[in-house]
């Protein structure tokens, strides 16, 4: 999903700057869910933060006016990240989705490899790709991250995730699509090369990787089943857990 907006978070400021060509004429801006400021055309603003508990979270949400029928977009962006770490092995797991309706149904998780990047499925094609853990947190601030207390585990698995993306893509360079990204109910958590999903592949760089497995309740590995056992795990660690995370059904 493309963005119409850069936001870069400062001391005690926040800038929000336009990057699209949509022709917004009214913005308004929510911290943790509490109208910020308003503010009528221009393509720069800047919020001063100094006067405020460290907020989490931003939406922005813009407007066209000047139509026979407002035109709205919003967006939702994670603040205070920059005193956080990644380190591999994390594992982020969220509960909200881009698609709001499966909020707290479905989720999406991903495996960090490095402070600044983590491998993930996230639906569709391709069905395995690196990516930002920026972009993850910009997606779904509502997530929450854990973190492997064997780093030798950890490190197991991101070896095994990043070459299982290596052979990915020299599958496709040979035309072939496999894995092919599906929650098909049949298909085994063990076999890496069918059917591929965001907590199947955590699972697998886990189990393949490392040599541990992780529990599994029902049919499909979910992002729930992920999250749950993860957060009683005696092998791994709490890091950071958004307020808002919930899971609504046991999948």
């Amino acid at each position: 999903m493309d963005r119409n907006f850069s936001v870069e978070q400062y001391e005690d400021w926040i800038r929000i700057r336009q990057i699209s060509n949509i022709p917004f004429n009214y913005y308004a801006i929510y911290l943790d869910h509490q109208l910020a400021a308003n503010f009528y055309r221009g393509d720069t603003f800047y919020l001063h933060t100094s006067n405020r508990a460290s907020p989490s979270h931003l939406i922005i949400a813009a407007y066209n006016l000047d139509r026979g029928f407002p035109t709205a977009v919003g967006e939702q962006y994670s603040l205070g990240t920059r005193d956080r770490n990644f380190k591999p092995g994390d594992i982020l797991v969220a509960s909200d989705n881009l698609n709001e309706t499966m909020t707290g149904y479905i989720g999406h998780s991903a495996l960090v490899i490095d402070k600044d990047n983590l491998i993930e499925s996230p639906g569709g094609h391709p069905a395995i790709r690196k990516d930002t853990i920026q972009q993850f947190l910009d997606k779904h601030p509502v997530h929450a991250q854990f973190r492997p207390r064997s780093k030798k585990n950890g490190k197991a698995a991101v070896e095994y995730a990043t070459n299982y993306l290596k052979k990915y893509k020299d599958n496709l360079d040979q035309g072939i699509e496999e894995p092919v990204f599906s929650y098909n109910l049949s298909q085994s958590i063990e076999d890496p090369w069918e059917h591929i999903y965001c907590s199947k592949l955590i699972w697998l760089s886990y189990f393949h990787g490392a040599s541990y497995k992780l529990d599994n309740d029902y049919l499909w590995y979910s992002p729930e089943d992920l999250y749950t056992n993860l957060l009683a795990s005696v092998d791994f660690e709490l890091i950071y857990e958004h307020e808002d995370v919930e899971f609504i059904i046991n999948t």
